[in-house]
C-alpha cells in the first residue's frame, strides 16, 4: 500500500511518495489513536497540501475494530507466547479476551514450542541435620546468559537412607516422579506425573497382584522408559516386571488409564543378560542405569544397554507402535557404560567420552526401520573439554543442532553445524560455588492441557513444594 504524507522539510512538496507502509492499527489503549506517529493509510491531501481527516474517519468506528480484532489477536497472541509461562499465567486475569487467547490449544502449544531447554541440577542442603534436596532448571539458551531457577524443593533421604521420592523422566514438560517411601506390600510402585508449570498432579495406575498371570511373590520394576505415545496420544511408561522366582514380563503404565496393560512379549530375565554376568555382584536394580534415558526417533526408543540384548552386545530398539522390541549393531564405541544415545539435529548419535574430549557417533542412513535402513555408525565430532571425565555425563540434544553436555565441572553446547563449543555454566571448585549436581533429564515448561489430570487427579506429595 503506498501511503502518501506532508513531509516535515518544506523542500518536499506535500504530494511526495513514500516508501509502503504495514496497514496501521488502532492503539490498544487508545481505540482511536495511532501507534507511533505514523498518518494512518487513509489520510488525503488537498490541493494546498492541508490533510483531509474529517468524519469520514470518525464514523463506523466499531465496525473497523471488529475488522481489526483478528489482527490484534494476532499481535497479543504473539507477545504473549515469548513471555515466560510465570507471566503468561498472570495475563490470563487480564481481560476475558487474553483469557481466551491464552487458554486455546494453538497458543499453549505455540508457547510450549518457544520455551528453552533447561538442563535439570539437583540441590543439596543440610539444616540442623535434616537434608533438603531440589531441583533447579539451568537455561541454555545460546541467546542470553545462562540463568539457573528453583523448580522445586523436597526431603531427602531420611535415617535409613531411602530417598522421599526419585526423578524418573521428564517429557513435553512433564515430570516422572517415584515415591520411594510408599511400596505396596505385594511391591507395586507409586508412580506420579506432575506439570511443574500448571502445578497439576495425576498418578499411573498401580501394579495389582494377579496381573500378567503372576499371582504370588513381591515384584521387582524396572522402569524403561517414559514416552509419549502418538497413536493414542496418551503418556506411557514401560517396566520389566519380575517377581520372585516366576518368569518377567513388560507392563505398561498409561497415564489416565484404571489399570496397568500387560504387553504379550516374552520378556528376558535379568540372569539371562550379559551385564548380569559382567556384573554378579551388583543388586539388579543398579545394572541398566541408562534405561531411563532413551533416544526415541521414527517412533522408536533406543537403549545402548537392555535386557532384550540378551548375552549380546547389541543395542535394542522398541516399536512405540507395534509395542515389540527388536536388535540393533551397537556403535563401536570402547565405554559403553559411560557412552549415551542421544537424538539431535534429526538423527540417532552416540556419546563416548575420552580424556578431555567427548567423541559423537552419527548413525548414518537410519531411517528406524527393519534391516534395509539399519545405517553404518560414523564418528563424526570431536568435543574438547576441560573436565577430566570419570563417570557418565549429561548428554542430550535440542533444536538447533546443539548437544548439550554435563558434569560436576559445568555445562557445555556444542553446535553440531557450526562446530563450535561454548560454555553454558562453569562450576567454580576454588570458591564458595558448590558443584553442580547434574541430573540425567532436560526440560521444557509447557502449559498443555492433558485429560488425565482431571481423570485421575492426585494431590501430590505432602512435603514435595514448588518453587515460586
Amino acid at each position: 500500500m503506498t501511503v502518501v504524507f506532508v513531509c516535515s522539510n518544506r523542500r518536499g512538496l506535500a504530494h511526495q511518495e513514500r516508501r509502503s507502509r504495514p496497514e496501521l492499527r488502532p492503539c490498544p489503549c487508545r481505540p482511536r489513536e495511532p501507534c507511533c506517529n505514523i498518518p494512518p493509510p487513509d489520510l488525503h491531501l488537498d490541493e494546498g497540501g492541508s490533510i483531509i481527516n474529517g468524519a469520514a474517519q470518525e464514523e463506523d468506528v466499531p465496525a473497523r475494530r471488529r475488522l481489526l480484532r483478528p489482527f490484534d489477536e494476532g499481535l497479543v497472541a504473539d507477545i504473549l507466547a515469548r513471555l515466560p509461562t510465570k507471566s503468561v499465567l498472570r495475563f490470563r486475569a487480564a481481560c476475558k479476551e487474553w483469557l481466551r487467547i491464552i487458554d486455546s490449544p494453538a497458543f499453549v502449544a505455540r508457547h510450549a514450542r518457544r520455551r528453552p531447554l533447561e538442563v535439570l541440577l539437583y540441590t543439596r542442603t543440610t539444616v540442623a541435620s535434616v537434608e533438603q534436596q531440589g531441583l533447579d532448571a539451568l537455561d541454555v539458551c545460546a541467546h542470553r546468559p545462562a540463568t539457573r531457577r528453583p523448580l522445586a524443593s523436597f526431603p531427602g533421604r531420611d535415617g535409613t537412607w531411602k530417598p522421599y521420592c526419585s526423578l524418573l523422566a521428564s517429557c513435553d514438560g512433564l515430570l516422572l516422579l517415584r515415591e520411594d517411601g510408599a511400596v505396596d506390600v505385594d511391591g507395586a510402585e507409586h508412580y506420579l506425573i506432575c506439570n511443574p508449570a500448571t502445578r497439576q498432579w495425576s498418578h499411573l495406575p498401580r501394579l495389582t497382584r494377579g496381573a500378567g498371570g503372576q499371582q504370588d511373590g513381591r515384584a521387582t520394576h524396572r522402569e524403561s522408559g517414559f514416552y509419549f505415545h502418538e497413536p493414542s496420544g496418551e503418556y506411557r511408561l514401560l517396566c520389566h516386571i519380575t517377581f520372585l522366582d516366576q518368569a518377567p514380563y513388560y507392563c505398561i503404565f498409561s497415564a489416565g488409564a484404571n489399570e496397568p496393560r500387560w504387553l504379550s512379549v516374552q520378556a528376558t530375565a535379568i540372569e539371562d543378560t550379559i551385564i548380569a554376568a559382567d556384573q554378579a555382584t551388583m543388586a539388579g536394580n543398579q545394572c541398566f542405569k541408562s534405561l531411563m534415558t532413551p533416544a526415541l526417533l521414527h517412533g522408536q526408543l533406543h537403549w545402548l544397554e537392555h535386557m532384550e540384548a540378551g548375552r549380546t552386545d547389541q543395542m535394542v530398539a522398541f516399536d512405540t507402535a507395534a509395542e515389540t522390541f527388536r536388535r540393533m549393531p551397537p556403535p563401536p564405541v570402547t565405554r559403553k557404560g559411560h557412552s549415551q544415545l542421544l537424538v539431535a539435529d534429526g538423527s540417532l548419535m552416540a556419546s563416548e567420552p575420552g580424556h578431555l574430549f567427548v567423541d559423537l557417533w552419527v548413525l548414518e542412513g537410519y531411517g528406524g526401520g527393519g534391516a534395509a535402513t539399519k545405517g553404518t555408525w560414523e564418528r563424526r565430532h570431536r568435543v574438547d573439554v576441560q573436565w577430566l571425565i570419570t563417570r557418565p555425563l549429561l548428554v542430550a540434544g535440542r533444536d538447533g543442532g546443539d548437544v548439550v553436555m554435563g558434569l560436576n565441572q559445568g555445562v557445555v553446547a556444542y553446535n553440531l553445524r557450526s562446530r563450535t563449543v561454548r560454555q553454558v555454566v562453569d562450576a567454580d571448585e576454588s570458591g564458595d560455588d558448590p558443584l553442580l549436581l547434574p541430573s540425567r533429564y532436560v526440560f521444557r515448561e509447557s502449559l498443555v492441557w492433558h485429560g488425565f489430570f482431571e481423570a485421575r487427579r492426585h494431590p501430590g506429595l505432602p512435603s514435595f513444594r514448588f518453587c515460586q
